[in-house]
């Protein structure tokens, strides 16, 4: 699929304390070995490709103003996906500790449903890991560089957002944890 935007970002967008409550919420809560190739639990642990704990958060005052900072990035970017926006959302509360990772991939699910925009908000200060950056590979794209690290993504509260299709990896975390939000929103078949 081809887009003109890879990416929507947002710099420092969220604030301290949201940032400080995400992670506090996150924390109470029990963790899980994230899995690979499944939307539900039934995927499967595979810390070559993936090495972090997750944990699902379904608070309103957590995802309501991710879902408008998504909306607002699908209009912005053009990319005017039809999105269903009254579906149940369920956040995910990423822990990323030393050498854990996530690699190359990409966040299209196809169900009932299409997974059509990703959203990841980095809830860490910077100061307080080492690695762990966040990468695009534009695999189509053959006007720009193939590999792009978002830098600004280290500012603790920004975020991006993008179509679910691009494909995508954290780097190993060298030192500290790295927390993130990630979001996905879905809607019918693509036509």
């Amino acid at each position: 699929m081809f887009v003109n935007t890879y990416y929507y970002y947002y710099e420092k967008l969220f604030s301290d304390q949201f940032c400080d409550y995400v992670i506090k919420r996150g924390n109470s809560l029990k963790d899980q070995a994230a899995k690979i190739g499944s939307i539900n639990d039934a995927g499967v642990i595979n810390p070559k490709i993936r090495n972090s704990n997750i944990i699902w958060i379904s608070d309103k005052e957590i995802l309501d103003p991710v879902k408008n900072v998504m909306q607002e990035a699908n209009k912005k970017a053009n990319w005017n996906f039809n999105l269903d926006l009254n579906l149940d959302l369920a956040a995910q509360f990423t822990i990323y500790n030393k050498n854990q990772h996530y690699d190359w991939h990409c966040d299209s699910y196809k169900t009932e449903r299409n997974r059509k925009l990703s959203f990841t908000l980095n809830l860490s200060d910077p100061n307080t890991y080492k690695g762990g950056d966040f990468e695009f590979d534009f695999k189509e794209n053959e006007n720009k560089k193939k590999f792009e690290k978002l830098s600004f993504l280290k500012s603790r509260g920004s975020c991006v957002v993008f179509p679910s299709f691009i494909y995508h990896r954290v780097t190993p975390v060298k030192k500290g944890t790295r927390y993130s939000l990630v979001v996905w929103l879905s809607g019918p078949n693509w036509r």
